[in-house]
């Protein structure tokens, strides 16, 4: 990451498979919820991933998706899991097993605020993401307790949702953090979001003008553009063409033709703070990465140092870049 001069792991450290992820406060969460004891990430584990990576200036950014992607908890804390691994899971989720924090329940949003906490404490860098993507409300619609919630409350899930994010990012910026959301938050659902609240754009680079227009900072990482995962085929098998939902392949020379402020208005673009690559590990391993990751990932930071312009105030052209990029590979496999 360094020799490309991105800055920032985005690190996705959770979710409904697994909870590898020892927290102080709830040492329970891994113990029960990671795949086993050797597939743990510990408190010293993430103390010399954090101080490697700042002595390569890379800022290590973690999130906890919330409240989706959350069927791991319900290992140590079923309480506060709606729908866990209900079948047939498409029916309940976007990815199995099916399960989601139950958003109506002021314990589950103690326990989350506590979570939250506690994960916070094990970073220092000023931005937290609480995620936010993929919420399934028929999951909601299902179960007893929320409906029960719901009714007792006399709310909407619309409202219960609304009131579970703003209720949890007040810790977070009661921390000192700046909350880093998934598009939905801001595009999908009615939420009262701080104003410093970082937007990440991902399921089409066209949204990024939405989520400007309504004033909030923008991180690019488009999976028309960026998700380097696609073009692997559909991870579960069930489509016999073999085709995946984000299809087709990234080139890196699809990634350099990219404009970051493309829609934007000149007062907008000063909301864009940059941009990620997203590697997902549906089917990716340690076997795999490095093929799938580089060197198209540096290919994206250029964009995002530069823009549409580079520094002779010329557009950015593919051909230029080539050599270097090919300079760029040669370096990594040599060193």
């Amino acid at each position: 990451m360094t020799w490309s001069k991105l800055n920032v792991l985005h690190w996705h450290v959770v979710d409904s498979q697994s909870f590898p992820l020892q927290v102080p406060a709830f040492p329970e969460l891994a113990e029960k919820g990671a795949y086993d004891s050797r597939s743990i990430y510990k408190a010293e584990d993430v103390k010399a991933i954090v101080e490697y990576a700042g002595s390569r200036g890379v800022d290590v950014m973690v999130e906890i998706d919330t409240p989706g992607h959350t069927t791991a908890i319900a290992e140590s804390h079923p309480e506060h899991i709606a729908c866990a691994n209900a079948v047939p899971w498409v029916k309940y989720a976007h990815e199995p097993p099916a399960g989601q924090l139950r958003i109506t329940s002021q314990e589950t949003i103690k326990f989350t605020t506590e979570l939250f906490s506690s994960v916070m404490g094990m970073f220092p860098s000023k931005y937290f993401s609480s995620g936010g993507d993929e919420v399934n409300f028929n999951c909601y619609a299902h179960d007893a307790q929320t409906q029960t919630e719901l009714k007792l409350s006399k709310k909407t899930l619309e409202k219960a949702l609304a009131s579970y994010v703003e209720q949890t990012h007040s810790v977070v910026t009661g921390a000192g953090k700046t909350p880093v959301v998934w598009e939905e938050m801001v595009l999908r659902h009615k939420i009262n979001l701080a104003n410093d609240t970082v937007t990440l754009v991902w399921k089409s680079s066209s949204h990024a003008a939405r989520v400007a227009k309504k004033g909030f900072r923008i991180i690019h990482v488009p999976s028309d553009y960026f998700y380097l995962d696609c073009g692997g085929g559909n991870w579960d098998g069930a489509d016999p063409k073999g085709t995946s939902w984000c299809d087709p392949y990234k080139t890196w020379h699809k990634m350099y033709s990219f404009d970051p402020y493309k829609g934007l208005k000149p007062h907008q673009k000063n909301l864009v703070l940059g941009g990620q690559v997203a590697l997902w590990t549906e089917q990716t391993d340690s076997n795999t990465l490095d093929s799938k990751l580089w060197p198209r990932a540096a290919a994206a930071a250029e964009v995002f140092w530069t823009g549409a312009i580079g520094p002779d105030d010329q557009p950015r052209l593919a051909g230029e870049a080539f050599p270097r990029l090919q300079d760029f590979r040669f370096d990594q496999v040599t060193r």
